[in-house]
């Protein structure tokens, strides 16, 4: 990738500009989600964590199908956007973790428990499994910046990643004993009242988060291939 590829001033002026509307849309969406019985305005910090896990899981999912399609082409662009596609989701399942847990800090009184939040979180399967592929991430990161070097290398691991991923979510969130404390999305069983800023806040972080994947892709230099090696006429004295 030469340097003229890389976007402009005006397209990262336009992109940025993007971002800034698609993140006042998500706070108007938000703004307008009336409040629950039980939970109040309490529940619009567990809707964006939903939202923004829905588009995290989204975004390792279309990474492990780019690794498959960067394994079978080697062609370079695809390359370009699993890296970028890496580079966001990684560190949005850090700020998804994050939101979790202050989501379960504001919102576990209503289940009239008396333990501490760290506690309840040991006991539910599903949010443990959050916090195991949390340490997956750290892992995969880990891998693909500090020790491999070859790109079909962290390619496979992007893959091995998103298979344990779904595997892991697979064997929890697809057996009901394991709902715990925490159930089966609500929203989607709410009025449109509740799920339509919900699809909504998920579309805008999703654009949002395109948007800087293909930043990202940009920048990622083409692989180097090493001269090519001509046969060079012998010395007449040789």
């Amino acid at each position: 990738m030469t340097a003229a590829e890389r976007p402009t001033r005006t397209a990262i002026g336009v992109a940025a500009g993007a971002i800034v509307v698609l993140a006042g849309l998500i706070a108007y969406l938000l703004a307008i989600i009336p409040p629950v019985v039980g939970l109040g305005n309490k529940v619009k910090l567990p809707i964006y964590h939903g939202a923004s896990t829905w588009v995290d899981l989204m975004l390792f999912t279309i990474m492990g199908g780019l690794a498959v399609v960067y394994l079978a082409t080697r062609r370079e662009r695809v390359y370009a956007w699993e890296v970028g596609m890496r580079a966001v989701a990684a560190p949005l399942w850090l700020v998804n973790s994050v939101l979790g847990f202050l989501a379960a800090l504001s919102t576990w009184d209503f289940t009239g428990s008396k333990e501490s939040p760290l506690v309840l979180i040991r006991q539910d399967p599903r949010l443990m499994a959050q916090a195991f592929l949390l340490l997956g991430v750290a892992v995969l990161f880990l891998l693909v910046w500090l020790v491999l070097d070859k790109r079909w290398h962290k390619a496979l691991a992007d893959l091995g990643f998103v298979v344990v991923m779904w595997a892991v979510l697979a064997n929890v969130f697809l057996d009901p004993n394991k709902a715990a404390l925490h159930p089966n999305s609500p929203v989607l069983h709410s009025g449109w009242e509740i799920k339509g800023p919900f699809l909504g806040i998920v579309i805008c972080i999703f654009a949002i988060t395109l948007i800087l994947a293909w930043l990202v892709s940009r920048y990622v230099r083409p692989a180097e291939t090493p001269p090519a090696v001509s046969a060079a006429p012998l010395p007449d004295n040789a």
